[in-house]
């Protein structure tokens, strides 16, 4: 019979195979003793790339942002007490966005519990629902039946998280002292080496989930958008945010387009917009932020695909009547405003590829609606270089975010923070046709855990990741740079400073409320951002001009590795003033040439 050691020492080597051999490749870690003899485990495995977080909510989402990347979850290893606590605003993230991730907590024996002591709390069930699977592992055990149970746990956790509906999953594992790995006799081994090499259940879909198969979809959902696409006058297809995958489909999409005669309106964050051969359009949110854009350019049918766009153009659009609307999203319900006429729950590569092959009739078709939207467009990219132009040399956030954008090497990652980074992108940014896949947390939209996130994705990217982020998102997660730190890179850090959380001040409590409740929004600092780059290693430049800004991006870009911070330092209102201003000019044009 084994020892308890033993017993525990080989428990986690199998948990720990299993993960590998069911498709985990990457092991986020934070320190810890409870978790000991997992983490041994994980470092003694060769098909294991184990990385050292200091923090758990860093480590969260770091593990988060290479699922994103590689679209296979990562597993986030961690002691017990407080420390899983720290993940739960990755696994929200991970739940609401679809991400793959495996949390893998080391907990207290039976006996430690609800008696005071230390660093033991209730660690069943700990993120309630907003995990697909969660497993009490139990105590390790030597019985063929158990060993086959824990293989068995493990193969189910990673099936939930990467199935048809992807997200997090959380496994507990109890662990007693000693912790430390114990030489194992070689008749226990033999019995754990003879459950490893038996195969591991395979879950075998009839929808398949790799990027590069396509899903059968019914010829009913083909008819019933078909149906209603040859009834509209002025159909669109709006594009939201969705995983790399979709970047795949450019073509199909492409095609679509052509064949509906349906202009393709794509989010930064929906893979469509930037990359090669792209025909989408970027311009719809001001173009429909504006009087004359909605008059004159609303769409009768809407097919969305993903999730539901930030575009506010597209929120006041829709709030006016409604318009006719189906959603493809591979597993989400994503309709907001509750008024779409079907949710297709279907791979949108799939979908494409399915609907670009049926007969379409155009004969209802406004065939000038195409041809005015483009010209929309072009007045919109015409108007924005105007508005950037007049700023001459002076650095405001519409021109860092453009400036950054221009400076990305092809082909390149980009990660886009929350509040305005996302939004100036989308604004100022067109289409183009350098290969860029783009990343965003739009799953609760949190600023937090960003730098992490971006440096996840950096780990993963065999080439350049830039990071285009706010001062208050950056400062929030300054433990990222401690990951940021150690990537291949290039990882390119802008930080727009503009002195605290500026989208507030473009929402209603800004000019309705007391002024003295503004800073409590917006979050003034006179931190250093340089001294924080400097904890952990990272180069630093500061920024104030467009031409020190082009500059600094190519002297980071020129780096063989590493992480770069680049503080661009813009006036607090310029995003707001800007903004506006471009919008006015294009009511204007609208009016003029686009009736």
């Amino acid at each position: 019979m084994a020892t308890a050691a033993e017993r525990q020492t080989e428990w986690a080597r199998l948990v720990i195979d299993s993960f590998v051999r069911a498709g985990v490749d990457d092991a986020v870690i934070s320190p810890g003793s409870r978790s000991t003899p997992f983490v041994i485990a994980a470092l003694r495995h060769e098909g294991l790339r184990c990385t050292s977080a200091l923090d758990e909510r860093s480590g969260a989402h770091y593990g988060l942002g290479q699922a994103r990347g590689t679209l296979r979850p990562s597993l986030l290893l961690c002691t017990s007490g407080s420390a899983a606590a720290n993940y739960y605003p990755a696994v929200l993230e991970a739940s609401e966005a679809g991400v793959p991730l495996i949390v893998l907590s080391a907990d207290r024996p039976p006996e430690l519990h609800q008696c005071g002591a230390n660093q033991t709390t209730d660690q069943v069930g700990l993120f309630g629902k907003h995990v697909r699977f969660f497993a009490n592992l139990g105590e390790p055990r030597e019985d063929l039946r158990s060993l086959r149970a824990a293989r068995r746990l493990v193969a189910q956790a990673v099936s939930e998280a990467t199935g048809v509906r992807p997200g997090p999953v959380h496994i507990n594992a109890q662990a007693r002292k000693p912790l430390e790995p114990a030489p194992v006799s070689d008749e226990f081994r033999k019995i754990v080496d003879a459950v490893l090499d038996e195969p591991l259940t395979q879950v075998l879909r009839a929808r398949p989930l790799e990027p590069t198969l396509v899903e059968h979809v019914s010829p009913l959902v083909i008819d019933a958008v078909v149906e209603a696409l040859d009834a509209a006058r002025r159909p669109v297809i709006l594009c939201g945010p969705a995983d790399a995958r979709s970047a795949l489909f450019v073509d199909a999409v492409t095609e679509l387009s052509e064949r509906a005669a349906a202009p393709v309106l794509a989010e930064m964050t929906s893979q469509f917009r930037c990359w090669s051969q792209t025909r989408a359009l970027g311009a719809f949110d001001t173009i429909w932020r504006t009087d004359a854009g909605r008059a004159s350019l609303a769409p009768d049918f809407v097919l969305q695909l993903g999730a539901a766009p930030i575009s506010k153009g597209w929120e006041d659009l829709s709030a006016r009547a409604p318009i006719r609307r189906m959603v493809v999203h591979p597993w989400a319900w994503a309709d907001p405003t509750s008024d779409a006429e079907a949710i297709i729950q279907a791979d949108i590569g799939s979908f494409l590829a399915a609907l670009s092959r049926a007969d379409l009739d155009l004969e209802h078709r406004d065939a000038s609606f195409p041809t005015r939207f483009a010209r929309a467009e072009a007045l919109v990219w015409e108007t924005a270089e105007q508005v950037l132009a007049e700023q001459g040399d002076s650095l405001t956030e519409a021109l860092a975010v453009r400036a950054a954008f221009d400076a990305l090497p092809n082909p390149s990652a980009v990660v886009l923070g929350n509040s305005l980074p996302i939004r100036d992108a989308e604004t100022w940014v067109p289409p183009c046709d350098k290969l860029l896949v783009v990343h965003s947390q739009r799953g609760v939209s949190g600023i937090d855990g960003v730098v992490s996130g971006a440096a996840g994705v950096a780990s993963c990217v065999d080439g350049p990741t830039t990071l285009v982020v706010g001062d208050v998102s950056f400062l929030h997660d300054l433990n990222g740079l401690q990951l940021a730190s150690r990537v291949e890179g290039p990882l390119v850090i802008v930080v727009i400073n503009n002195g605290g959380g500026r989208i507030f001040e473009q929402l209603p409590i800004a000019h309705d409320g007391d002024e003295s409740w503004l800073s409590f929004f917006t979050t003034p600092h006179d931190a250093d951002l340089a001294s924080a780059a400097a904890i952990h290693g990272c180069a630093y430049q500061r920024v104030s001009t467009v031409t020190e800004l082009r500059r600094g991006l190519a002297e980071a870009y020129a780096a063989a590795d590493g992480c770069t911070v680049v503080e661009a330092v813009v006036p607090p209102q310029s995003a707001f003033e800007q903004s506006s201003e471009l919008r006015s000019r294009i009511g204007r044009a609208l009016v003029q040439e686009v009736p």
